[in-house]
């Protein structure tokens, strides 16, 4: 195992940043940047042994008997590297959303097909099974898809379910937190709106600003989903790991049908006026959805490679 020394822990903190990151584009699950830049394995068994001792330990400051039995350190610049890329990437997220919305819905569009084309072609060998599974997958997604769309709510449990749900994406190398996100309706709300007050109000408290906006019933907002993504971190982390591990096929096909059918949530068109039709606006858009495909694409061919 390699030494864990300074340097160790710099890289560690850009790599978790990086993946933070891309965790809030839907299509990219941040599990795969951590496989990629290779920390994913020893995240996971780390995880795995969290319970209430550490907890304990970190609120006692015992940082190094939890390092000790919890690779504590590690753990530590993982969360804050997470947290360093939340607030830089709403940042980001906000100016795009602000003024090229649609072609920020349609890079996300081109994302999530790149995401699924790349489950497909994990299918080595099709049978009744694979195509039953993705049916059942593509219901789900259509249930979703022809329901009344779940609008932005703000109500707290509901709130702490989102943070809790989305961290699937950090575990599951393929499954996108911030997709779920979208579905659930809450994307904007709590990836960029919430993230962003939360960002205004220390620079409201250290004085460096005083004249932006912020809201504190979005910084409640906020605290609550990183208390829900922090308990779905720990106490999913040997479920999920256990299914991935075991149940990879099943999964990875469930999740190929559920983006099929779900697919039209985010479907660019629906955010504006103008119908899909063959314009000069419209062909920009389709150029977006590929640009979005091929991240995702370049993505994977390092995935591959390490």
């Amino acid at each position: 195992m390699k030494k864990k020394d300074n340097s160790f822990f710099a890289i560690l903190f850009l790599k978790s940043v990086l993946m933070g990151t891309v965790n809030k584009l839907p299509g990219i699950s941040g599990g795969l940047v951590a496989l990629i830049t290779g920390f994913y394995l020893e995240m996971i068994n780390s995880l795995k042994k969290l319970d209430h001792k550490a907890i304990k330990l970190l609120l006692s400051l015992n940082f190094k008997k939890l390092d000790k039995e919890y690779n504590g350190y590690f753990l530590i610049i993982i969360f804050l590297g997470i947290i360093v890329s939340y607030f830089t990437t709403s940042q980001l997220l906000d100016v795009f959303f602000q003024s090229y919305e649609l072609n920020v819905w349609s890079v996300f569009f081109g994302m999530i097909l790149g995401s699924n084309f790349i489950l497909i072609l994990k299918i080595k060998k099709w049978n009744i099974k694979s195509f039953f599974l993705i049916g059942i997958g593509v219901l789900i997604g259509l249930l979703l898809t022809i329901s009344e769309p779940l609008p932005e709510n703000k109500n707290l449990y509901f709130i702490f379910f989102c943070g809790f749900i989305s961290v699937c994406g950090m575990i599951i190398p393929g499954l996108s937190g911030s997709y779920l996100l979208i579905i659930l309706g809450n994307f904007k709300l709590l990836l960029v709106d919430s993230v962003n007050s939360l960002y205004n109000s220390f620079l409201i408290i250290f004085g460096i600003k005083s004249d932006i906006y912020h809201d504190i019933e979005l910084v409640k907002i906020v605290l609550i989903f990183a208390l829900g993504s922090v308990s779905g971190l720990v106490l999913l982390s040997s479920i999920l790991s256990f299914l991935i591990t075991n149940f990879e096929k099943t999964i990875n096909q469930l999740i190929i049908g559920f983006v099929f059918g779900s697919l039209f949530i985010v479907w660019p068109w629906n955010y504006t006026l103008e119908s899909f039709n063959l314009s000069y606006q419209n062909l920009l858009l389709l150029l977006w959805i590929l640009f979005g495909f091929l991240i995702v694409l370049i993505f994977n061919k390092y995935a591959k490679k390490y």
